[in-house]
C-alpha cells in the first residue's frame, strides 16, 4: 500500500486538536530522552507545567481569530496541523485522534507547529555577538516549535518537512520574505543539521543558563521564502 501525502491545515478550537497537541507534546519527551536529547525539554510532562495545558487552548483560540480576521493578536501566532489519510484497515485500533474529512477520507494528525510574525523570543532578542530579526524592519516569520508525533511510527516520517513548507507557502501569502527559526544545539546538533537539510542557514549560536540544570543550548537559523 503506497503512503499517503500530507495535508497541512489550521488547528481548530476543538477538543480533539487541544488535546492532540499537548499529548503530542508530552509523549516527545520519551524519545528525546532516548536519542539523547534529554537536555532540550527534560522529563516533566508538559501537561503538568504550571497553566500549560490552559495556555494552549487560549493560544489556539488566538489563532483561530488571527485565521478568521486575517489580525496579528499576539504577533500574529498562527498554528498549524499536519495531516495524512489513514489507509490501515483495522479499525478496532484506529488512533485516539483519526477524523472523517467531509469527503470521507479518514485523517490522522502527525504533527503540528507554531509560526508568529515579526516576533523574536526574549532569549533570542537579547543576544548581541549576531544579528537578529529586526522586530521594526521588513516582515518575517518565526518558527516558535514544530513537534511531529513519535506515537504513530513510520506515518509522521517527512511530516516536519511538509509542515515548514505549507509555513512557507503561507509566508509567501502574508508578503514575509525571511523564515527564522532557533534551534536546540545539543546532541552533536542533530536538530540543527536537520533545519540545514530544510534549507535553513546558521546565523550564530549561544547558550543561556537553567535553574538547577546544564545550560541550554542555542543556534539561531533563517532562509529566504
Amino acid at each position: 500500500m503506497s503512503p499517503s501525502t500530507f495535508e497541512v491545515r489550521d488547528a481548530r478550537t476543538t477538543e480533539s486538536d487541544i488535546r492532540f497537541i499537548i499529548s503530542t507534546f508530552d509523549s516527545s519527551l520519551s524519545y528525546l530522552n532516548s536519542i539523547g536529547s534529554l537536555d532540550q525539554w527534560g522529563l516533566i510532562p508538559f501537561s503538568e507545567r504550571g497553566d500549560f495545558a490552559a495556555g494552549t487552548r487560549t493560544e489556539v483560540e488566538q489563532s483561530e481569530e488571527n485565521r478568521l480576521t486575517g489580525g496579528s493578536k499576539e504577533n500574529g501566532l498562527r498554528m498549524f496541523i499536519v495531516e495524512r489519510e489513514y489507509l490501515e484497515e483495522n479499525t478496532e485500533e484506529k488512533p485516539p485522534y483519526l477524523r472523517i474529512a467531509s469527503d470521507g477520507r479518514r485523517l490522522l494528525p502527525v504533527g503540528f507547529a507554531y509560526v508568529r510574525e515579526n516576533w523574536v523570543p526574549v532569549y533570542v532578542k537579547s543576544q548581541t555577538h549576531f544579528p537578529v530579526p529586526d522586530t521594526e524592519g521588513e516582515g518575517f516569520l518565526y518558527l516558535e516549535v514544530i513537534v511531529t508525533d513519535c506515537r504513530v511510527g513510520e506515518l509522521r516520517r517527512g511530516a516536519g518537512a511538509a509542515l515548514l513548507s505549507g509555513i512557507r507557502e503561507y509566508g509567501r501569502e502574508r508578503g514575509t520574505k525571511v523564515f527564522w527559526v532557533d534551534s536546540w544545539a545539543g546532541n552533536e546538533r542533530r536538530l540543527v543539521r536537520y533545519y540545514e537539510e530544510q534549507g535553513f542557514n546558521v546565523v550564530g549560536d549561544w547558550s543561556h543558563e537553567r535553574a538547577n540544570r546544564t545550560p541550554w543550548l542555542g543556534t539561531l537559523m533563517r532562509m529566504e521564502i
